[in-house]
């Protein structure tokens, strides 16, 4: 079983500007099987699904769908209007143009705007003068009123480009899995960037689908998306049938009919490169064996491509910070709550 997880940056930008106590945020943590302790560690890993709970219970104990982050609230409810408005729309062109005239219609401390420029169009995102906006609103919002608008049209909208205004992150390796583009910090403006020609998909959602779907928020929007025909998306799904043999990089160009040169230039495109994906893919297996059976150490290790067990812990160690036991033992307790207890 792979275990997809992400940075646990995510989870400090979000709670650090939601404003509540700092013991009732560490409850939240714990609750959601996560250590307060490791908020401030640079390799801690946890799930998607544990960001969706953390969102939905800072949402409902803040009464602000921004969380804290926007400079006035965004009343719970305010996404289910913007949602309903978008999907009477006839095509992508006119679902973009009515998320930004409802957006501006707020103080929430920042406009958008959809910017034509030749054979491409740009959703950008601008702070309000003299107010700065925390990086979590721009990587947030972008990525989320993305994924809407694909899931509006029924396809995943390939983006030319993301361009943030702020320096990157430490967590920046992970925006490929948001974005699947080529991401790029310090520039002039946050946005993303996408061809022209997708403004004229129609909007195919019905009220009825678009009903089930928000009953089923934050998780349908902060769960990886289904990119299955990225590049990226289809080198995971080979090297996780490969394994214990991983194949070089070679071997997998030709697996994909492309030559080497291609094939970088195409993960180039996605913001990534193989020896990236490679690792993740073993990361993210080896933690989802290590929370969701028994097996032992030296067991995972070879199933994993590994030589010898001391290979596995010191990469599993450079990964996460901790030893493959010390992350079974510090994680074991909030897998089985989950399990059992809280669902988005």
């Amino acid at each position: 079983m792979e275990n997809r997880t992400i940075s646990i940056a995510f989870i400090r930008n979000m709670v650090s500007g939601c404003g509540l106590p700092k013991r009732y945020c560490a409850e939240l943590l714990e609750r959601a099987g996560i250590d307060p302790e490791s908020i401030n560690s640079e390799r801690a890993r946890v799930s998607p699904t544990q960001l969706s709970l953390l969102n939905k219970w800072i949402t409902d104990a803040t009464g602000d769908e921004g969380m804290g982050h926007y400079r006035q609230p965004q009343k719970p409810g305010t996404f289910h209007a913007l949602a309903h408005y978008q999907q009477t729309a006839v095509d992508l062109e006119q679902a973009i143009e009515r998320n930004v005239r409802f957006y501006n219609l707020f103080d929430f401390g920042f406009s958008l705007a959809l910017i034509r420029s030749g054979d491409y169009i740009s959703y950008r995102l601008q702070a309000d003068l003299g107010l700065t906006l925390t990086d979590w609103v721009y990587e947030q919002h972008l990525m989320i009123n993305h994924r809407f608008l694909s899931w509006l049209s029924g396809s995943p909208i390939p983006l030319y480009r993301v361009n943030f205004n702020y320096p990157a992150p430490v967590h920046s390796g992970e925006y490929h899995y948001l974005f699947f583009s080529d991401t790029r910090f310090n520039q002039d403006h946050s946005e993303i960037i996408f061809h022209r020609q997708y403004l004229s998909l129609p909007i195919i959602r019905s009220t009825a689908e678009l009903d089930d779907y928000l009953s089923r928020l934050p998780h349908e929007l902060l769960q990886l998306p289904n990119q299955g025909s990225s590049y990226t998306e289809q080198i995971r799904r080979l090297l996780k049938k490969s394994l214990p043999d991983i194949p070089s990089y070679e071997a997998m160009a030709i697996s994909l009919g492309l030559t080497p040169q291609t094939l970088r230039r195409r993960l180039r495109q996605e913001g990534c490169d193989y020896r990236l994906i490679k690792n993740e893919l073993i990361r993210d297996t080896a933690i989802g064996y290590l929370l969701h059976d028994n097996r032992e150490i030296k067991t995972i290790s070879y199933q994993l491509g590994f030589s010898e067990p001391s290979a596995f812990i010191r990469s599993f160690k450079k990964w996460t910070g901790v030893t493959p036991h010390q992350y079974r033992d510090n994680h074991s307790l909030g897998a089985d709550s989950l399990k059992s207890g809280d669902r988005i």
